[in-house]
């Protein structure tokens, strides 16, 4: 359920008061972009300011940053703020694609994305993720279907030039860049209406919001794949789209800069003034399933459909999975299990995979290992995962 803006503000605040100062300092500034008011963004970035100069001096104390904060979201609070109506972003019916050259096709599907909501699409390489994305966007034509938008911004039976506006894709590769990083996101902005101290402003925001300020005045050359992609969301976030389509955005992202993103993407679809509807493809398949509503398997062109409550398009209600890593044999696995409804075991070299019948329980699993003392190195259920589509 979506928190109202004085409870969001509210979370920033306790956020500050246990410490947990960097989340607090991106929500801070999301609950600034939220208002759209150039005034609060002006406050804001100079609070950016003192707040970069307390970073590297922390000379003030935790006292004058709580002092800080709680004045910048008084100002925040005071900006009546207009909600998005709800409603389908975008609705595909039905499309597939055959490619004239080599084999593979996309199945027919279908997809809804309300507004707000992260759809994650997972599956090996070359199972049509790409594909699908590159038709939701319009670089393709599908060859069956048909793919509805429904933007706020764009009135019914505009041309598609003007639906595309309102979309943004970022592929796995971005391509290169020239100039500097501040001039290039301030062209764009340009580009979409913003011109002047609001253009500067804007701009800014966005800088800070996605951890730029430091690189304003690097090149393409100067700055890691990680902070590439950070500047394709800055470029992106920019244009204000009502719908992301990302291409495997982690692949170059360490563990950490995953985490941070997907968790920022998830709260920044939530936004209650600019929803933005997002498909995401990635490998990276427990920390998508986290943030995503709805989750697309797809394997050789053929969707699967799997919520994150564990429904999937079969009806049939996933008995227990448990991915283990462990030294012992499967042997061993077999005898531990056996009474708990082990049905089989997968093994690729790294881990196990357990299949159980209506008897097993994560209980009862978890009780046999203790009881028995089986060294584990990783444990995790993954019933509801599309983790267990894969072969182990």
């Amino acid at each position: 359920m979506s928190l109202t803006y004085p409870s969001r503000l509210s979370e920033v605040q306790s956020y500050f008061n246990n410490g947990d100062v960097h989340l607090g300092y991106r929500r801070l500034l999301d609950s600034a972009i939220e208002t759209q008011d150039s005034s609060v963004f002006a406050d804001t970035l100079s609070f950016c300011d003192w707040y970069d100069d307390w970073t590297e001096k922390n000379t003030g104390g935790d006292a004058a940053l709580n002092e800080r904060v709680t004045a910048l979201l008084q100002r925040i609070g005071q900006v009546p703020l207009t909600a998005a109506e709800p409603h389908l972003k975008l609705e595909a019916r039905n499309i597939s694609k055959r490619y004239q050259s080599g084999s593979f096709s996309l199945s027919a599907l279908d997809l809804s994305l309300p507004a707000g909501q992260i759809t994650g699409l997972v599956g090996e390489n070359g199972n049509g993720k790409t594909t699908l994305l590159r038709l939701l966007y319009g670089e393709l034509k599908p060859d069956t279907g048909r793919i509805h938008y429904q933007l706020n911004s764009v009135q019914p039976g505009a041309s598609f030039y003007d639906i595309k506006t309102r979309l943004a894709f970022i592929p796995q590769r971005p391509a290169p860049w020239h100039g500097l990083l501040m001039d290039n996101l301030q062209f764009t902005a340009t580009h979409f209406g913003q011109k002047g101290r609001e253009n500067t402003l804007w701009t800014e925001m966005i800088i800070a919001r996605m951890g730029l300020r430091p690189f304003r005045e690097y090149t393409w050359s100067r700055i890691s794949s990680g902070y590439k992609m950070r500047f394709e969301l800055a470029r992106t976030l920019i244009k204000k789209p009502e719908l992301l389509l990302l291409d495997e955005p982690l692949a170059n992202l360490d563990v950490l800069a995953q985490q941070i993103i997907l968790e920022d993407l998830k709260y920044i679809a939530r936004s209650q003034t600019m929803p933005l509807s997002i498909i995401l493809s990635s490998q990276q398949l427990y920390e998508v399933e986290k943030v995503s509503s709805e989750v697309v398997f797809l394997q050789k062109g053929v969707a699967r459909m799997q919520n994150t409550d564990g429904t999937t398009n079969t009806d049939q209600p996933p008995l227990l999975v448990i991915e283990l890593e462990t030294t012992s044999s499967r042997e061993q696995l077999q005898s531990v299990f056996a009474p708990t409804g082990l049905q089989k075991i997968s093994f690729n070299g790294g881990v196990y995979i357990l299949y159980f019948d209506e008897r097993g329980s994560i209980g009862s699993v978890m009780k046999k290992l203790g009881e028995t003392g089986l060294p584990v190195r990783y444990f995790r259920d993954i019933s509801v995962s599309s983790r267990r589509f894969f072969d182990a």
